[in-house]
């Protein structure tokens, strides 16, 4: 049987120096590559490290003092070696220090780590070695181009270092550290301005301790950046698509659409939100005049049927025992007096378009039926056909009677009622929209002076009439007065004109319109009764008579809005 191996050739094995030094700092051991490294001060048992080798001994004086690892960089001749010392503990006790020394990275290395350190540059990924206290035992070449670092200041160091002089924010290492788990972050290189991937993994030992962590780093700037891209990409496509919606209720209002009240402008955005979703039933609910087929026009010109036929039916005005005929067309010799080839219906006419049934409670029973099942699967049938058609259109429907009454009374199927009404829009009557009464004015009087080669203009107190009027038949009743009142007068002012329209249009029993009390006014309408009573009245006890309010309100509205004498 062989002798068992000594202490002493064991460590004349290893390629790697090692000194251990007793508490004193007295050598107790150095392998021939200690010796080879640091010479014959090492060499001699007993030998006082801190005179023989002041560089070698700090490290090792550090690790007997906190009775920790201790990590270190040396100058030994031409060479750069990195130092790790540990405690030698004897009953509880530290009664010495062992230095393993190894090469740092550009120096010579034996075989097995030059192949090594040839894997570890080749790799295009960032790749960081700590260990189990966090010191840096490796740093590869990817890792020094993405931080813009020297693996050499570094290799030795606690990790915390990176942290510490702001290279990160935070350190992958030190989370792995304190949890035992992988764990992975993107950090921002201050340095180069990289947004780094990195994945930190434990390499634990045989009792579960992290014996060793490996950190991968990955730069992501460009992904980031693309990421990044298509995020304001998307902001800016919301903001033109809110943009264009702004510039199609401008361009409305510059043709038949008014829109400077709070609930009119909720309204034009609703229905372009109906229309840019391309929503195929929309029910228009309010009074007669308000203009529901003015704006079932524009969700027709606002959306993507825009380019196909807009076809309206007045329900009405339709006999009754017409009404199939007309919606949905016949065939020849279908009834006596039918067409010779037949006719396509409304509904075929608007194909890929929109069909818009205005006043649709009073489709005739006998007809909702068949319309119903139109609705639901988009196939008619001619009279007298026998062949199915399929046609596809979106259908807008108005009314300004109560249809939810109708049902109740049996006068309007309930099925057709809830198929019909799958997005509703309220349009609010004039008198509750009084904003929009002056754009309304001055569009309607541009249209006739245009038509007519006049100039004739509205005074304010004409507008005051105007704006102190219910306007029981809502904007058809405005146009119907304007119209009146360029025919009747004699001068450019509509004034007089004007008041006499609006007499015509009130009950012989009814007060004479004058200036609307300051109290019932809007805010943007208050504004404008000051400033019009400002430009009249001389006190604010003249203007609280004029404008049917006390004093004492007309005193603080005007410091409320700002507003001084011209």
């Amino acid at each position: 049987m062989a002798a068992p191996f000594a202490a002493s050739d064991i460590l004349g094995s290893l390629p790697r120096p090692v000194v251990a030094v007793d508490a004193d700092g007295r050598v107790t051991t150095a392998n021939p590559a200690a010796l080879a490294l640091f010479g014959p001060e090492v060499a001699i048992p007993g030998a006082a490290l801190p005179l023989a080798r002041p560089d070698l001994w700090h490290p090792l004086a550090r690790c007997l003092k906190d009775d920790a690892p201790t990590y270190d960089r040396l100058d030994v001749g031409a060479k750069t070696i990195s130092l790790t010392a540990f405690p030698v503990r004897r009953d509880g006790r530290v009664v010495g220090a062992t230095a393993i020394c190894r090469p740092c990275a550009g120096e010579a290395h034996p075989a097995m780590e030059g192949r090594l350190r040839s894997i570890l540059d080749s790799v295009s990924d960032g790749i960081w070695i700590c260990d189990g206290n966090g010191a840096i035992l490796d740093i590869n070449a990817a890792s020094e181009r993405l931080n813009s670092l020297d693996a050499a200041d570094y290799v030795g160091k606690n990790v915390a270092c990176i942290v510490a002089e702001r290279m990160v924010d935070r350190s992958a290492t030190l989370d792995v550290l304190a949890t035992k788990r992988q764990s992975s972050m993107i950090q921002h290189i201050t340095k180069t301005g990289k947004q780094l991937l990195v994945t930190a993994t434990p390499v634990l030992d045989d009792r579960g301790n992290v014996a060793l962590v490996v950190v991968n780093e990955r730069d992501v700037t460009e992904l980031q950046n693309l990421r990044q891209g298509l995020q304001n990409a998307r902001k800016v496509e919301e903001r033109y698509r809110s943009e264009l919606a702004e510039l199609s209720l401008l361009e409305l209002s510059q043709k038949d659409i008014v829109a400077q009240s709070p609930q009119m402008q909720r309204t034009l955005r609703t229905l372009l939100k109906l229309a840019q979703m391309d929503a195929s039933r929309v029910l228009l609910l309010g009074e007669s005049g308000t203009g529901k087929g003015l704006l079932a026009k524009f969700l027709h010109q606002v959306s993507p049927r825009s380019q196909k036929p807009f076809i309206q039916i007045n329900c009405p005005a339709v006999p009754e025992n017409l009404f199939e005929a007309e919606l949905f067309g016949y065939e020849k010799g279908a009834f006596t007096g039918a067409r010779e080839g037949g006719k396509a219906g409304l509904i075929e006419l608007a194909m890929g378009g929109t069909l818009f049934l205005d006043e649709v409670g009073d489709i005739p029973l006998s007809v909702q039926a068949k319309l119903l099942k139109y609705l639901d699967d988009h196939e008619l049938r001619r009279l007298g056909g026998a062949e199915p058609r399929i046609v596809e259109c979106r259908v807008a429907a108005a009314t300004n009677c109560d249809l939810e009454g109708l049902v109740e009374r049996r006068q309007f199927r309930k099925d057709l009622y809830y198929r019909l009404n799958t997005f509703v829009v309220r349009i609010a009557p004039l008198r509750e929209r009084r904003e929009d009464i002056f754009g309304l004015a001055e569009f309607y009087l541009a249209q006739q002076n245009a038509r007519h080669g006049k100039a004739k203009r509205l005074s304010a107190r004409a507008m005051r009439q105007l704006e102190a009027y219910d306007f029981p038949g809502n904007v058809r009743e405005l146009v119907s007065i304007i119209q009146k009142a360029f025919v009747m007068s004699d001068d450019d002012d509509l004034t007089e004109a004007l008041i006499e329209a609006l007499a015509g249009e009130t009950p012989l029993d009814a007060p004479r319109p004058g200036p609307r009390p300051l109290a019932q006014s809007t805010e943007q309408a208050s504004i404008r009764r000051l400033r019009e009573a400002m430009a009249v009245c001389r006190t604010t006890r003249e203007m609280a008579a004029h404008l049917g309010v006390s004093q004492a309100t007309v005193v603080r509205k005007i410091k409320r809005y700002g507003l001084t004498r011209p």
